[in-house]
């Protein structure tokens, strides 16, 4: 039976291996989670596919990643964050509520009921939403298939501009971008430093949000700020935990929950791509009111992932330990602030 799941679990290396090194040849972005993500994807779909995901090299991966971008921090970067936080802080709040009203202006174009709208909109925060959708009676399983349309939207077309926008010829290796987060070798008993980082992490990993990646961000990062170097990790690892994400990711996307969505797939893939481009514009302004430079300006505002985007603005000369700071603050104004919101907004409107 072990040797079983076993064979299950190593299936899809197999295929997100595969993936990876098809998108690293072809020069795609962020080929070690995007390859593997659109080969599970595309297994499931098209094949008699008996592969399953792991939830504890996922979880091994999350952590490794946010050490990854934890890494990327100095002591300069917190003088840097803190005068952004306020017009940053004012944007992301402007771009969530745009959305919000597009999702509730579609509701007079088509049936669907302002709740389900509105929380299928919301730029990120899967799990908090779906909790939430539960909660004010909202269609559940229509929340997360707009979700999952949003998500591969925002994971394929952000990468793929920024690159092409800000890197010539669209070229940029996957080995620079892992060889570039690379911080002072640390001494290898700091190993253990790291073990209970990720057990601190493990344990709070259903009270804090994303806890798996920001606990070891934030606290690489601290050691990193206080010029306290810990051991640095082989590039196979943090190679590894993007193969082990991009895998995570292709099993949570299904072409058949898209399709059960019908007509509404359109609709709902319209309104991310006016959300994209509203990024884009939120973040030239945002790069023009503060010395942020372009690129890191437009992809702390984009509204896709923390990792992806953090790895995304290394790949492309952005500052990754920026982006994943102002990142971590959109992802937790829309975990804590937006639910407690919405479940006092939704019912008013609703009357």
């Amino acid at each position: 039976m072990q040797i079983d799941r076993m064979k299950r679990v190593a299936i899809p290396y197999i295929a997100g291996l595969a993936g990876g090194l098809l998108f690293m040849f072809i020069h795609l972005p962020i080929p070690w989670i995007l390859g593997p993500l659109l080969a599970i994807l595309l297994c499931k779909t098209l094949l008699p596919f008996d592969g399953e995901p792991s939830s504890k090299l996922r979880n091994i991966s999350f952590a490794i990643a946010g050490m990854q971008i934890g890494g990327t921090f100095s002591a300069t970067t917190i003088d840097h964050v803190l005068p952004y936080l306020v017009p940053y802080s004012v944007l992301t709040v402007f771009l969530i509520l745009i959305s919000l009203v597009n999702a509730y202006l579609l509701t007079k174009w088509i049936s669907i009921d302002v709740s389900t709208s509105m929380l299928g909109s919301v730029p990120g925060g899967l799990s908090a939403i779906v909790a939430l959708s539960e909660s004010v009676k909202a269609n559940t399983a229509l929340v997360t298939i707009f979700h999952t349309i949003r998500l591969m939207t925002v994971l394929f077309v952000i990468p793929f501009l920024a690159t092409h926008l800000f890197i010539p010829n669209g070229s940029g290796s996957s080995a620079e971008v892992i060889n570039s987060f690379e911080s002072p070798e640390g001494p290898v008993w700091t190993i253990v430093i790291l073990l209970a980082i990720f057990g601190l992490a493990y344990m709070l990993k259903d009270k804090v949000p994303a806890a798996l990646v920001v606990i070891p961000m934030l606290i690489v990062a601290a050691f990193q700020i206080t010029d306290f170097p810990l051991y640095h990790l082989p590039d196979s690892f943090y190679l590894f935990a993007q193969l082990t994400i991009g895998i995570y990711l292709g099993f949570s996307i299904s072409v058949k929950d898209l399709a059960r969505a019908g007509k509404f797939c359109g609709y709902y893939f319209g309104l991310t791509v006016i959300l994209i481009g509203l990024s884009f514009g939120l973040g030239y302004l945002f790069s023009l009111i503060t010395p942020v430079d372009l690129v890191t300006a437009i992809l702390s505002l984009a509204p896709g992932g923390l990792i992806e985007m953090a790895i995304t603005a290394e790949a492309v000369g952005g500052d990754p330990s920026i982006v994943g700071s102002l990142q971590m603050i959109r992802m937790l104004t829309i975990v804590l602030v937006l639910p407690v919101g919405l479940k006092m907004l939704l019912p008013y409107i609703n009357r």
